[in-house]
């Protein structure tokens, strides 16, 4: 199977005004529908409820700069459009220096960046520069234009549903928000995109399975708020970002801390032999998984991405939330890894299930060729006596066994395979 392109994709919509509700987030989402035509696009409009959200209009920006009194040119979003703070409302005139300082964002992690903010949900406006450029605004007075309107428009969802066996159904997801922004953002959509090309063409999964590309937050809230029906066929979320810089992965559990999903992200995180770090919900990034795992909702999620612990203060990686976040700093090697990756936690939940005992007392297994030799794999035979008890639990699926036995997922789920092909077992799916 030809890997994904992530570089060819990334190049292609990293540089869009990706607004939550703008033209430059639809023209991305467009193209993604070019790579996956069967794709949904739910449409909500501007002023929706959507559960105690509501839906923020279209943001358009024409123009914006900030002249000294003398007319001189300080700062131009024809240069970089992150000069200027997304969905800032408009302005024009003259202000004082006071009042215009208060309204310049610096990024002190990454001084020599301009940085990205918003305000999405309280009118403001501002402006953005590079930290060592901060004490150049010092005058009395200047001149600042912001031409930005606000329309009714309609933020968009897009929905990739691949039907399994079941109708239960794990969400792979990620965000394509974030104007202007590389590794944050547009690197978690091209490994969704990869592992959802993989399964397309694969079609045989046993749990259906949902990939969704949103706004942060809003955009899952208006999915959910819309679609309650599904909430208790999801089983898990797997949200994806920050994954193509130079760093170990980073695994962040969900509320639940012990769910299939995130004992099954382990099991597959030991297999990749690379290193990893482990933070409980909310102490990696906080995105999407927060709205699916949140109150009410209540559905594990994980995240995997490259992050730091933002939960504990640290800065997620070193051009977060800049100019600096381009495709230089994103390797396609570690998207493939990652993709590699996600795609085995998928196969991991796919292939799991309840091995019930169809005998009583222990399993004569030199009768069935399936004795496990000390001499060729000491730690399997030494727990071979220990699996007969969870044959006879109802509780516990291959996933739980291999955690808490500690035997590598793919050899417990091989020597049992055999255990189902003399009829000791059979397998019980969700």
């Amino acid at each position: 199977m030809i890997p994904f392109d992530h570089k060819a994709f990334i190049d292609k919509v990293w540089y869009q005004a990706r607004d939550i509700v703008s033209d430059g987030y639809d023209q991305a989402l467009n193209h993604i529908k070019e790579l996956l035509p069967e794709m949904k696009i739910h449409k909500y409009p501007s002023g929706m409820e959507t559960w105690s959200w509501i839906i923020p209009p279209k943001w358009n920006l024409k123009n914006a700069y900030i002249k000294s009194s003398e007319g001189k040119i300080l700062v131009d979003m024809q240069d970089h459009p992150l000069h200027v703070v997304s969905y800032s409302t408009p302005i024009s005139g003259k202000i004082s220096g006071d009042e215009l300082r208060k309204h310049l964002h610096t990024r002190p992690q990454c001084p020599k960046a301009i940085p990205f903010e918003f305000s999405y949900y309280q009118k403001n406006w501002g402006f953005c520069v590079p930290h060592v450029e901060k004490d150049n605004f010092q005058d009395d007075e200047y001149n600042v234009l912001i031409d930005s309107s606000f329309e009714e428009g309609e933020l968009k969802v897009g929905d990739f549903y691949i039907p399994g066996k079941t109708d239960q159904e794990y969400v792979i997801m990620s965000h394509l928000c974030h104007p202007y922004q590389a590794e944050d953002g547009i690197s978690g959509i091209s490994t969704v995109m990869a592992v959802a090309q993989h399964f397309r063409k694969t079609q045989n999964s046993h749990y259906s399975l949902r990939f969704l590309f949103v706004p942060e937050s809003i955009g899952s809230i208006a999915f959910l708020s819309q679609n309650e029906h599904l909430i208790e066929k999801m089983q898990g979320c797997i949200f994806l970002e920050m994954l193509g810089h130079d760093d170990q992965l980073s695994l962040q559990k969900s509320r639940q801390g012990d769910s299939v999903l995130d004992k099954a992200a382990e099991i597959c995180l030991e297999e990749n032999k690379s290193p990893y770090r482990v933070g409980k919900f909310c102490e990696v990034i906080v995105n999407d998984e927060k709205i699916f795992n949140g109150p009410g909702v209540n559905i594990p999620s994980i995240s995997l991405s490259r992050s730091k612990f933002w939960g504990r203060g640290e800065w997620p990686f070193p051009q977060y939330h800049t100019s600096f976040d381009t495709p230089d700093i994103i390797c396609p090697k570690r998207l493939e890894e990652a993709s590699q990756l996600t795609i085995g936690l998928v196969n991991t939940l796919n292939e799991n299930y309840n091995p019930q005992a169809k005998v009583k007392g222990p399993i004569f297994l030199s009768r069935y060729d399936l004795w496990v030799d000390w001499r060729i794999d000491r730690e399997l035979n030494q727990k071979q006596e220990e699996v007969f008890y969870y044959l006879h639990d109802n509780n516990k699926t291959l996933i739980d066994i291999a955690c808490e036995l500690q035997i590598p997922f793919p050899i417990l789920k091989d020597w049992l395979e055999k255990f189902y092909e003399h009829g000791l077992i059979e397998k019980k799916f969700n």
